[in-house]
């Protein structure tokens, strides 16, 4: 009896208000925010607009089986939210705590996963066979020259970031510098080929693009083809603001094959690229970089996933 005038009061509140969505934020917070916070903030207006509309099952169930959670507060307080209210968005270790303040106290907490199908709204066949069209549609990356503060000397005039690592040693984010008299300027020679391509897939490179041509994975075992720049993806990671790890697998007689991992922690995913880049990339502008990719994978499943993959790597050949 308890849960059922709970949940009817519950979709009395929301029935009210559902014609025209529930607004917690304002076009101009979604406006200043990362793309990532404006993801969430998203989420939270369409899930709980939607929520009355659940069949099925409850709405306790519901809430439950997405891992959506009240610390403080329940739904209905939701409606009076108001976007002068001070509010703070946290993500933590895979999970998101949403907070609004009324009167200097806490008056609504929510957690929920860090996860991208709940937080796009969109299962991993769906947002798979749309990811081409998310690269394509981002705008074009600011691109800034900023000398890091961290750099190690490598050897002779060598240098690089401490950068941070995942899952392997070689697997990192660090990018590499050429010292001339008291100057840096990104690597990007014949006699550092890894070293190139690792700040070239970190989009230190600006003055160069290549045309990528990737076989993506996707729902059922299949894959689908197509061709985008090199601008086009960093230009997707910028947007989305993926932190990029590169590692070289192999060097062959006919270039690198790299591993490229773009890592979102603030939506719970990797996206994993290998990708063999011709040997005369450098001089070649032309060149195209051949990519296999698998989009959404969920951060816990990546280790598994290039344990299995890296068994076959070297049976890889491009033709």
């Amino acid at each position: 009896m308890r849960r059922f005038v709970f949940t009817l009061l519950l979709a009395m509140v929301f029935t009210s208000t559902s014609s025209q969505g529930l607004k917690l934020f304002s076009p101009e917070m979604k406006e200043a925010a990362p793309k990532t916070q404006t993801v969430v903030m998203d989420f939270l207006e369409r899930y709980f607009t939607d929520l009355p509309n659940v069949r099925q099952t409850s709405i306790q169930n519901k809430m439950a089986d997405d891992k959506v959670y009240f610390r403080k507060g329940k739904p209905s307080d939701l409606y009076q939210v108001c976007d002068t209210m001070p509010f703070s968005i946290s993500l933590h270790d895979r999970y998101y705590e949403v907070n609004w303040q009324k009167v200097d106290e806490p008056f609504v907490t929510i957690v929920f996963p860090a996860q991208y199908d709940l937080l796009l709204g969109a299962q991993k066949d769906e947002a798979s066979t749309t990811f081409k069209n998310a690269v394509l549609a981002s705008p074009q990356r600011i691109e800034e020259v900023k000398i890091p503060s961290d750099l190690e000397q490598v050897e002779g005039s060598l240098y690089q970031t401490k950068g941070d690592t995942l899952e392997l040693a070689s697997l990192s984010d660090a990018l590499y510098y050429n010292k001339v008299r008291e100057s840096y300027h990104p690597v990007f020679d014949n006699d550092h080929l890894a070293y190139s391509a690792a700040n070239l897939f970190h989009g230190l490179i600006n003055d160069t693009d290549y045309r990528m041509y990737v076989e993506q994975s996707v729902y059922g075992m299949k894959t689908i083809n197509y061709t985008i720049t090199l601008s086009q993806w960093l230009n997707y990671c910028a947007e989305w603001g993926l932190k990029v790890f590169f590692a070289v697998e192999e060097e062959r007689e006919d270039g690198i094959l790299a591993l490229v991992i773009a890592q979102s922690k603030e939506l719970g995913y990797h996206h994993l690229l290998s990708v063999v880049i011709p040997d005369k990339f450098i001089i070649d502008q032309n060149a195209v970089l051949k990519v296999r990719m698998t989009p959404y994978i969920p951060i816990h499943n990546v280790k598994d996933l290039y344990q299995k993959q890296s068994t076959t790597h070297q049976k890889v050949r491009w033709q």
